[in-house]
């Protein structure tokens, strides 16, 4: 009988030892806090603070070059990038979502670069971006995947520019 009533017991309080599960709508606010930090911390220049975001293994697919695997790959894009003149970036996330376990999530984005273009007038290229992120040992998210791309250029309004 004792054994009975401890197996019931068992039954019992084992559902109460297992974690809450994950508060989603919190994970993907925590999720977009994260990004809008990381787009000031690309404000800063700072290759090394930029790349922290990422995780040892991201991949990262800019448009029109092949993909950039790994932290110190990543790291190199970053001090590259950043030494174009007149290079910046930016962006704000626009919609996450996170998976029931709490602990992998995306987002989408919508992102502005200015660069020199051949002649050196400075263009500003608006686009969207996908991210993958992923919490590491310690809590964090971290990106594994970002990919973006430019929006189609708008021609110029009719009459624009003519006398």
């Amino acid at each position: 009988m004792n054994r009975r009533f401890a197996g019931l017991m068992l039954i019992a309080i084992l559902p109460a030892c297992a974690p809450a599960p994950p508060d989603l709508e919190a994970e993907q606010a925590a999720l977009m806090q994260v990004s809008r930090d990381w787009a000031q911390a690309a404000a800063t220049g700072d290759a090394e603070r930029i790349a922290s975001y990422w995780a040892d293994d991201a991949v990262v697919m800019p448009p029109d070059q092949a993909a950039i695997v790994g932290k110190a790959a990543i790291l190199e894009f970053v001090r590259a990038s950043l030494a174009m003149p007149g290079f910046s970036v930016t962006w704000e996330p626009e919609q996450a979502s996170i998976a029931g376990s709490g602990d992998v999530g995306y987002l989408i984005e919508r992102n502005q670069f200015t660069l020199q273009d051949d002649s050196g007038t400075l263009l500003t290229l608006h686009g969207k971006s996908a991210t993958v992120w992923r919490k590491d040992a310690n809590g964090a998210w971290k990106c594994v995947v970002d990919i973006w791309n430019d929006n189609p250029r708008q021609p110029p309004a009719a009459g624009a520019g003519t006398s």
